[in-house]
Protein backbone atom coordinates (compact mmCIF):
# COMPACT_ATOMS: atom_id res chain seq x y z
CA UNK A 1 0.00 0.00 0.00
CA UNK A 2 1.32 3.43 -0.94
CA UNK A 3 0.57 6.49 1.21
CA UNK A 4 1.71 10.06 0.53
CA UNK A 5 1.81 13.07 2.85
CA UNK A 6 1.71 16.73 1.85
CA UNK A 7 3.17 19.36 4.17
CA UNK A 8 4.36 22.96 3.95
CA UNK A 9 8.01 22.35 4.90
CA UNK A 10 9.14 18.91 6.05
CA UNK A 11 12.57 20.35 6.90
CA UNK A 12 11.20 22.45 9.78
CA UNK A 13 11.90 21.54 13.42
CA UNK A 14 8.48 21.79 15.14
CA UNK A 15 6.13 19.17 16.56
CA UNK A 16 4.07 18.79 13.39
CA UNK A 17 7.15 17.85 11.39
CA UNK A 18 8.41 15.58 14.17
CA UNK A 19 5.21 13.52 14.33
CA UNK A 20 4.93 13.42 10.52
CA UNK A 21 8.43 11.96 10.35
CA UNK A 22 7.54 9.45 13.04
CA UNK A 23 4.34 8.31 11.33
CA UNK A 24 6.10 8.03 7.96
CA UNK A 25 8.95 5.97 9.41
CA UNK A 26 6.61 3.70 11.37
CA UNK A 27 4.42 3.01 8.34
CA UNK A 28 7.47 2.21 6.21
CA UNK A 29 8.62 -0.22 8.90
CA UNK A 30 5.20 -1.91 8.66
CA UNK A 31 5.52 -2.44 4.91
CA UNK A 32 3.93 0.69 3.44
CA UNK A 33 5.43 2.68 0.58
CA UNK A 34 5.67 6.26 1.81
CA UNK A 35 6.25 9.57 0.04
CA UNK A 36 6.19 13.14 1.32
CA UNK A 37 5.53 16.19 -0.83
CA UNK A 38 6.89 19.35 0.77
CA UNK A 39 5.67 22.62 -0.69
CA UNK A 40 8.96 24.35 0.08
CA UNK A 41 12.44 23.39 1.29
CA UNK A 42 14.24 22.11 -1.80
CA UNK A 43 18.00 22.13 -1.32
CA UNK A 44 17.83 21.80 2.46
CA UNK A 45 17.90 18.74 4.70
CA UNK A 46 15.08 17.70 7.04
CA UNK A 47 15.69 18.47 10.71
CA UNK A 48 14.33 15.05 11.70
CA UNK A 49 15.67 11.71 10.49
CA UNK A 50 13.78 9.70 7.87
CA UNK A 51 14.03 6.06 6.93
CA UNK A 52 15.87 5.97 3.60
CA UNK A 53 12.85 4.23 2.08
CA UNK A 54 10.72 7.36 2.55
CA UNK A 55 10.66 9.36 -0.70
CA UNK A 56 10.88 13.15 -0.35
CA UNK A 57 9.63 15.52 -3.05
CA UNK A 58 9.89 19.33 -3.02
CA UNK A 59 7.88 21.83 -5.05
CA UNK A 60 10.13 24.86 -4.55
CA UNK A 61 13.09 26.35 -2.70
CA UNK A 62 12.77 27.33 1.01
CA UNK A 63 11.37 30.72 -0.01
CA UNK A 64 8.66 30.48 -2.64
CA UNK A 65 8.71 33.90 -4.29
CA UNK A 66 5.89 33.22 -6.73
CA UNK A 67 2.93 35.55 -6.26
CA UNK A 68 -0.53 34.35 -5.24
CA UNK A 69 -2.55 32.98 -7.03
CA UNK A 70 0.19 31.92 -9.48
CA UNK A 71 2.09 30.34 -6.59
CA UNK A 72 -0.80 27.99 -5.75
CA UNK A 73 -1.54 27.20 -9.39
CA UNK A 74 2.10 26.22 -9.81
CA UNK A 75 1.96 24.07 -6.68
CA UNK A 76 -1.20 22.33 -7.89
CA UNK A 77 0.38 21.54 -11.24
CA UNK A 78 3.62 20.17 -9.74
CA UNK A 79 1.88 18.19 -6.99
CA UNK A 80 -0.60 16.70 -9.44
CA UNK A 81 2.27 15.56 -11.67
CA UNK A 82 3.98 13.79 -8.76
CA UNK A 83 0.77 12.09 -7.63
CA UNK A 84 -0.04 10.95 -11.16
CA UNK A 85 3.41 9.43 -11.50
CA UNK A 86 3.52 7.80 -8.06
CA UNK A 87 -0.14 6.70 -7.90
CA UNK A 88 -0.60 6.58 -4.10
CA UNK A 89 -3.57 4.74 -2.61
CA UNK A 90 -4.17 7.53 -0.09
CA UNK A 91 -2.93 11.08 0.61
CA UNK A 92 -2.69 12.61 4.08
CA UNK A 93 -2.77 16.41 4.13
CA UNK A 94 -0.69 17.57 7.10
CA UNK A 95 -2.46 20.72 8.38
CA UNK A 96 -5.81 22.05 7.22
CA UNK A 97 -4.60 25.33 5.77
CA UNK A 98 -3.68 24.35 2.22
CA UNK A 99 -6.83 22.70 0.86
CA UNK A 100 -6.69 25.21 -2.01
CA UNK A 101 -3.69 23.24 -3.30
CA UNK A 102 -4.19 19.78 -1.84
CA UNK A 103 -7.79 19.21 -2.91
CA UNK A 104 -7.48 19.98 -6.66
CA UNK A 105 -4.04 18.36 -6.92
CA UNK A 106 -5.24 15.04 -5.47
CA UNK A 107 -8.64 14.82 -7.11
CA UNK A 108 -9.80 11.20 -7.29
CA UNK A 109 -7.41 9.91 -4.61
CA UNK A 110 -8.72 8.92 -1.14
CA UNK A 111 -7.55 11.61 1.28
CA UNK A 112 -7.34 12.53 4.97
CA UNK A 113 -6.95 16.05 6.37
CA UNK A 114 -4.79 15.96 9.51
CA UNK A 115 -5.62 19.00 11.67
CA UNK A 116 -2.80 20.12 13.97
CA UNK A 117 -4.14 23.44 15.24
CA UNK A 118 -6.71 24.67 17.70
CA UNK A 119 -9.68 25.45 15.44
CA UNK A 120 -11.05 28.29 17.52
CA UNK A 121 -7.70 30.03 18.05
CA UNK A 122 -6.63 29.70 14.40
CA UNK A 123 -9.70 30.43 12.33
CA UNK A 124 -9.03 33.39 10.05
CA UNK A 125 -11.09 33.76 6.86
CA UNK A 126 -8.62 31.96 4.58
CA UNK A 127 -8.08 29.04 6.93
CA UNK A 128 -11.82 28.81 7.60
CA UNK A 129 -12.47 28.51 3.85
CA UNK A 130 -9.71 25.93 3.59
CA UNK A 131 -11.35 23.86 6.34
CA UNK A 132 -14.71 24.05 4.57
CA UNK A 133 -13.03 22.65 1.44
CA UNK A 134 -11.40 19.92 3.52
CA UNK A 135 -14.75 18.84 4.99
CA UNK A 136 -16.40 18.82 1.58
CA UNK A 137 -13.72 17.13 -0.48
CA UNK A 138 -11.60 14.91 1.78
CA UNK A 139 -12.77 11.56 3.11
CA UNK A 140 -11.94 12.15 6.77
CA UNK A 141 -10.78 14.85 9.19
CA UNK A 142 -8.36 13.80 11.94
CA UNK A 143 -8.00 16.24 14.87
CA UNK A 144 -5.69 15.97 17.85
CA UNK A 145 -8.36 16.64 20.49
CA UNK A 146 -11.98 15.59 20.91
CA UNK A 147 -12.96 19.27 21.19
CA UNK A 148 -11.62 20.04 17.73
CA UNK A 149 -13.23 16.91 16.30
CA UNK A 150 -16.57 18.10 17.70
CA UNK A 151 -16.00 21.62 16.35
CA UNK A 152 -15.53 20.26 12.84
CA UNK A 153 -19.06 18.91 13.15
CA UNK A 154 -20.70 21.98 14.70
CA UNK A 155 -18.72 24.72 12.94
CA UNK A 156 -18.02 23.20 9.54
CA UNK A 157 -20.75 20.61 9.05
CA UNK A 158 -18.53 17.52 8.98
CA UNK A 159 -20.25 14.18 9.35
CA UNK A 160 -19.75 12.84 12.86
CA UNK A 161 -18.39 9.54 11.53
CA UNK A 162 -15.81 11.40 9.44
CA UNK A 163 -14.46 13.74 12.12
CA UNK A 164 -12.16 11.74 14.37
CA UNK A 165 -9.84 12.40 17.29
CA UNK A 166 -6.37 10.87 17.05
CA UNK A 167 -3.79 12.13 19.58
CA UNK A 168 -0.14 12.36 18.70
CA UNK A 169 1.98 9.48 20.00
CA UNK A 170 5.13 9.62 22.08
CA UNK A 171 7.89 10.22 19.54
CA UNK A 172 10.98 9.57 21.64
CA UNK A 173 12.67 6.71 23.47
CA UNK A 174 11.26 7.04 26.98
CA UNK A 175 12.91 3.99 28.49
CA UNK A 176 15.12 6.19 30.69
CA UNK A 177 13.45 8.54 33.19
CA UNK A 178 14.36 11.93 34.63
CA UNK A 179 16.30 11.95 37.89
CA UNK A 180 14.75 15.29 38.93
CA UNK A 181 17.99 16.42 40.54
CA UNK A 182 19.02 19.14 38.09
CA UNK A 183 18.02 22.68 39.02
CA UNK A 184 16.51 23.39 35.62
CA UNK A 185 13.08 24.27 34.29
CA UNK A 186 12.66 23.50 30.59
CA UNK A 187 10.47 25.15 27.94
CA UNK A 188 10.49 24.40 24.21
CA UNK A 189 8.85 26.03 21.19
CA UNK A 190 8.98 28.62 18.47
CA UNK A 191 10.19 31.97 19.74
CA UNK A 192 6.88 33.61 18.98
CA UNK A 193 5.28 35.71 21.71
CA UNK A 194 1.81 35.36 20.28
CA UNK A 195 1.31 31.61 20.65
CA UNK A 196 4.02 30.14 22.86
CA UNK A 197 3.81 32.95 25.41
CA UNK A 198 7.46 33.03 26.40
CA UNK A 199 6.93 36.66 27.38
CA UNK A 200 4.47 35.41 30.03
CA UNK A 201 6.86 32.68 31.16
CA UNK A 202 9.69 35.18 31.59
CA UNK A 203 7.37 37.48 33.50
CA UNK A 204 6.37 34.59 35.79
CA UNK A 205 10.02 33.62 36.29
CA UNK A 206 10.82 37.16 37.39
CA UNK A 207 8.20 36.82 40.16
CA UNK A 208 9.76 33.75 41.79
CA UNK A 209 11.14 34.99 45.08
CA UNK A 210 13.74 32.31 45.74
CA UNK A 211 15.14 30.43 42.76
CA UNK A 212 17.99 28.91 44.82
CA UNK A 213 20.27 28.43 41.82
CA UNK A 214 17.55 27.13 39.50
CA UNK A 215 17.67 28.17 35.84
CA UNK A 216 15.09 28.36 33.07
CA UNK A 217 16.19 26.98 29.70
CA UNK A 218 14.17 27.97 26.63
CA UNK A 219 14.87 25.96 23.48
CA UNK A 220 13.67 27.39 20.19
CA UNK A 221 14.16 29.75 17.28
CA UNK A 222 11.95 32.30 15.61
CA UNK A 223 11.26 35.88 14.66
CA UNK A 224 10.85 37.09 18.25
CA UNK A 225 14.18 35.81 19.53
CA UNK A 226 15.60 39.32 19.93
CA UNK A 227 12.43 40.57 21.66
CA UNK A 228 12.56 37.67 24.11
CA UNK A 229 16.24 38.17 24.86
CA UNK A 230 15.67 41.90 25.36
CA UNK A 231 12.92 41.15 27.88
CA UNK A 232 15.26 38.82 29.76
CA UNK A 233 17.94 41.52 29.88
CA UNK A 234 15.51 44.28 30.93
CA UNK A 235 14.27 42.17 33.86
CA UNK A 236 17.83 41.40 34.93
CA UNK A 237 17.40 37.65 34.36
CA UNK A 238 20.35 36.88 32.10
CA UNK A 239 22.00 34.85 34.88
CA UNK A 240 18.99 32.57 35.37
CA UNK A 241 17.45 32.26 31.87
CA UNK A 242 19.19 30.88 28.82
CA UNK A 243 17.85 30.69 25.27
CA UNK A 244 19.42 28.04 23.03
CA UNK A 245 18.71 26.83 19.46
CA UNK A 246 16.67 23.72 18.66
CA UNK A 247 18.49 20.43 19.09
CA UNK A 248 17.93 16.92 17.78
CA UNK A 249 18.91 15.49 21.14
CA UNK A 250 15.79 16.47 23.03
CA UNK A 251 16.00 13.41 25.26
CA UNK A 252 19.12 14.80 26.93
CA UNK A 253 17.35 18.12 27.46
CA UNK A 254 14.39 16.46 29.15
CA UNK A 255 16.61 14.22 31.27
CA UNK A 256 18.70 17.22 32.31
CA UNK A 257 15.65 19.05 33.65
CA UNK A 258 13.35 18.65 36.65
CA UNK A 259 10.24 20.65 35.64
CA UNK A 260 8.60 21.38 32.29
CA UNK A 261 6.86 24.75 31.82
CA UNK A 262 4.33 25.60 29.08
CA UNK A 263 3.12 29.19 28.79
CA UNK A 264 1.18 28.97 25.51
CA UNK A 265 -1.78 31.24 24.80
CA UNK A 266 -3.29 28.47 22.65
CA UNK A 267 -2.33 24.97 21.52
CA UNK A 268 -3.49 21.97 19.53
CA UNK A 269 -2.19 18.92 21.37
CA UNK A 270 1.33 19.90 22.49
CA UNK A 271 3.68 17.04 21.75
CA UNK A 272 6.33 18.41 24.10
CA UNK A 273 4.00 17.89 27.08
CA UNK A 274 3.45 14.26 26.11
CA UNK A 275 7.18 13.70 25.69
CA UNK A 276 8.08 15.49 28.92
CA UNK A 277 5.55 13.51 30.95
CA UNK A 278 6.60 10.19 29.41
CA UNK A 279 10.11 10.82 30.74
CA UNK A 280 8.77 11.78 34.16
CA UNK A 281 8.85 15.57 34.16
CA UNK A 282 6.18 17.28 36.31
CA UNK A 283 4.34 20.00 34.40
CA UNK A 284 3.37 23.59 35.05
CA UNK A 285 1.17 24.85 32.21
CA UNK A 286 -1.42 27.47 31.43
CA UNK A 287 -4.76 25.73 30.90
CA UNK A 288 -5.20 27.33 27.49
CA UNK A 289 -8.11 26.27 25.33
CA UNK A 290 -7.42 22.78 23.97
CA UNK A 291 -4.36 20.69 24.57
CA UNK A 292 -2.90 20.84 28.08
CA UNK A 293 -6.05 19.62 29.82
CA UNK A 294 -6.10 16.59 27.47
CA UNK A 295 -2.66 15.65 28.77
CA UNK A 296 -2.06 17.08 32.27
CA UNK A 297 -4.13 16.15 35.31
CA UNK A 298 -4.08 19.13 37.67
CA UNK A 299 -2.61 18.29 41.05
CA UNK A 300 -1.60 14.81 39.93
CA UNK A 301 0.84 15.04 37.01
CA UNK A 302 1.44 18.76 37.32
CA UNK A 303 -0.41 22.05 37.63
CA UNK A 304 -2.84 23.71 35.22
CA UNK A 305 -2.98 27.49 35.66
CA UNK A 306 -5.65 29.94 34.53
CA UNK A 307 -4.39 31.53 31.30
CA UNK A 308 -2.26 34.67 31.77
CA UNK A 309 -2.09 34.35 35.56
CA UNK A 310 1.67 34.78 35.87
CA UNK A 311 1.44 35.19 39.66
CA UNK A 312 -0.02 31.71 40.09
CA UNK A 313 2.34 30.32 37.45
CA UNK A 314 5.26 31.63 39.49
CA UNK A 315 3.76 30.25 42.69
CA UNK A 316 3.36 26.75 41.27
CA UNK A 317 6.88 26.77 39.89
CA UNK A 318 8.12 27.87 43.31
CA UNK A 319 6.23 25.00 44.94
CA UNK A 320 7.87 22.39 42.72
CA UNK A 321 11.29 24.03 42.97
CA UNK A 322 11.15 23.78 46.76
CA UNK A 323 9.63 20.30 47.04
CA UNK A 324 11.55 17.35 45.56
CA UNK A 325 9.13 14.84 47.09
CA UNK A 326 6.25 16.49 45.25
CA UNK A 327 8.24 16.50 42.02
CA UNK A 328 8.83 12.77 42.41
CA UNK A 329 5.17 12.14 43.18
CA UNK A 330 4.04 14.05 40.08
CA UNK A 331 6.75 12.33 38.02
CA UNK A 332 5.51 8.85 38.86
CA UNK A 333 1.92 9.71 37.96
CA UNK A 334 2.99 11.51 34.78
CA UNK A 335 4.75 8.39 33.51
CA UNK A 336 1.66 6.28 34.22
CA UNK A 337 -0.72 8.70 32.51
CA UNK A 338 1.45 9.12 29.41
CA UNK A 339 1.05 5.42 28.55
CA UNK A 340 -2.18 6.22 26.68
CA UNK A 341 -0.01 7.95 24.06
CA UNK A 342 2.07 4.81 23.39
CA UNK A 343 3.18 4.69 19.79
CA UNK A 344 2.15 1.15 18.83
CA UNK A 345 -1.55 1.58 19.57
CA UNK A 346 -1.78 4.96 17.82
CA UNK A 347 0.07 3.77 14.69
CA UNK A 348 -2.28 0.78 14.54
CA UNK A 349 -5.23 3.17 14.67
CA UNK A 350 -3.70 5.09 11.74
CA UNK A 351 -3.36 1.87 9.78
CA UNK A 352 -7.00 1.00 10.34
CA UNK A 353 -8.09 4.51 9.35
CA UNK A 354 -6.06 4.50 6.14
CA UNK A 355 -7.42 1.10 5.15
CA UNK A 356 -10.99 2.17 5.89
CA UNK A 357 -10.66 5.37 3.88
CA UNK A 358 -9.28 3.46 0.89
CA UNK A 359 -11.90 0.72 1.08
CA UNK A 360 -14.63 3.35 1.37
CA UNK A 361 -13.74 4.61 -2.07
CA UNK A 362 -13.72 1.17 -3.69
Amino acid sequence: MKVFFTIKNINFFAGTERVTALLANELVARGYEIGIISLVGEGQKPFFTFDNRVKLFYLSAPKDHHIFPFRDLRRIRKMKAILRQEKPDCVIFVDSGRSFVNVPASKGIPSITWEHLNIRACNGPKRRLSRILAVKYTDCIVSLTSGDADDYVTMFGAERSKSLCMPNPITIDNSVKCGLTEKRVLAVGRLDNKQKGFDLLIEAWSKIKNRDGWKLRIIGAGKHERIIKNQIAELGLKDSIEVIPPTKDMISEYLGSSIYAMSSRYEGLPLVLIEAMSLGLPIVSFNCERGPSDIVEDGSTGYLIEPFDTDMFAERLQTLIENKDLREQFSKTAIEHSSKFAIDSIISRWENLIENVISGRQ
